[in-house]
C-alpha cells in the first residue's frame, strides 16, 4: 500500500511540475482583432487565409520592389531599407506574413503554400501585375526563391539577404516539434520565450531603438502566435529549398551574407554560390545574421546599386 501511495504521490508531483510552467508561461492576453489595429495604425487587407498588416509606398508608375521578412520579426525588420528604396524611386511594398504582428493568426498549416499564397493573394489585391523585385531575408529568402521558381515571368530580380536554404537540418528540435502534446507544452514553456529573447538579442547587437523589443514582445500576447510558431516549426516551411533555389531561372541575382552569421551556416552559402546563375556575391566581414540592420549603409548601397544597374559585374 505505502508503494502505491509513493506511486500516486510521484504521479501528483511531475504532474504540477508540468502543468505548473505551462499554466505560468500563458501569455497570450490580447485579442488581435479591428480596434486593436486601429490602435496601432497602418494598412490591412483581407485575403483569402485572412487579414495582411500591408504598407504600400512610392509611386505607382515606379517598379515594384517587395520586402518580405524573416521568420518572427515582422515587416518592420525592412525599417533600414524602405528610406533608400524609396529615395531610389521605387515603389516598395512589405508585409508581414499570417501568424506574426498585425496579421492574422489562421488555425492552419505554416506551411509553404500558405507563404506563397498570402503573396500572391496580396499581389492581386493591390493590382501588382507587373514584373517585381523580389528581396527576403532570411526565412524571407525562401519564400522569394519559391514564388520566383513557380512565377518565373513576374520577377525581374532577386535579392537573398542571409537567406534559409535548411534551417531544420542538424536541428533536434524539429523533429520534437512534430510530438503531439510534448511540443505544445515545449512551445508554451521555451519557445516563445526564446523567440522572444532572441529578438531582444537581435535588437541588442544591431543598435536597434529599444521600442522594436518592445514591439515584439506585443505581438507574442495576441492570441494564436503560439499555436502559429509551433505549426510553422512543425511543417515543411524550414526544410530543405536546395532543389526550390536549383530551380530558379537566370534572373538576376544578389547575395548578401555576414561571414559572423551563426544562423545560416557558410556551407549553404556556398551551396547558393554554385547554384544560383546570373548571381552578384557581397559578404560582409563581422556581420551576423541581422546584416540588414548592423551594416545598413553597406546593404543599402548595395542594394541599390544592383536594382539600378549600377552594380559592377556578377561574381562569385
Amino acid at each position: 500500500m505505502q508503494d502505491a501511495y509513493l506511486w500516486i504521490a510521484a504521479v501528483a508531483l511531475l504532474t504540477i511540475a508540468v502543468l505548473v510552467p505551462y499554466v505560468a508561461r500563458q501569455r497570450e492576453t490580447k485579442t488581435l482583432d479591428a480596434a486593436a489595429r486601429e490602435a496601432r495604425g497602418g494598412a490591412y487587407v483581407t485575403l483569402s487565409d485572412g487579414v495582411t498588416h500591408y504598407e504600400l509606398s512610392g509611386p505607382a508608375s515606379a517598379p515594384t520592389v517587395v520586402l518580405i521578412h524573416g521568420g518572427t520579426i515582422p515587416f518592420y525588420a525592412w525599417d533600414a531599407q524602405v528610406p533608400a528604396l524609396l529615395d531610389a524611386g521605387f515603389r516598395v511594398l512589405r508585409y508581414t506574413q499570417f501568424g506574426r504582428g498585425y496579421s492574422d493568426r489562421p488555425e492552419i498549416d505554416y506551411d509553404r503554400p500558405l507563404y506563397q499564397r498570402q503573396l500572391g493573394d496580396l499581389l492581386e489585391a493591390l493590382r501588382i501585375d507587373g514584373p517585381i523585385v523580389l528581396v527576403g531575408v532570411s526565412f524571407g529568402g525562401a519564400v522569394a526563391a519559391t514564388f520566383a521558381e513557380a512565377h518565373a515571368e513576374r520577377v525581374s530580380k532577386l535579392v537573398f539577404i542571409a537567406p534559409v536554404v535548411d534551417y531544420a537540418e542538424g536541428k533536434a528540435l524539429f523533429s520534437l516539434a512534430k510530438v503531439p502534446v510534448v511540443a505544445e507544452w515545449y512551445a508554451r514553456v521555451f519557445a516563445v520565450r526564446r523567440a522572444v529573447n532572441r529578438a531582444t538579442g537581435f535588437f541588442q547587437e544591431s543598435n536597434a531603438d529599444p521600442s522594436y523589443a518592445e514591439r515584439f514582445n506585443e505581438q507574442t500576447r495576441f492570441a494564436g502566435f503560439e499555436r502559429a510558431l509551433l505549426s510553422f516549426s512543425r511543417t515543411d516551411a524550414l526544410e530543405s529549398y536546395r532543389a526550390t533555389y536549383s530551380g530558379l531561372g537566370e534572373q538576376p541575382k544578389l547575395l548578401i551574407w555576414g561571414n559572423a552569421d551563426l544562423e545560416i551556416p557558410k556551407a549553404h552559402i556556398d551551396f547558393l554560390r554554385t547554384k544560383l546563375e546570373n548571381l552578384t556575391y557581397v559578404e560582409i566581414e563581422g556581420a551576423g545574421h541581422g546584416v540588414a540592420v548592423q551594416a545598413r549603409d553597406e546593404v543599402n548601397r548595395r542594394l541599390v546599386a544592383f536594382l539600378t544597374g549600377t552594380a559592377s559585374r556578377p561574381s562569385r
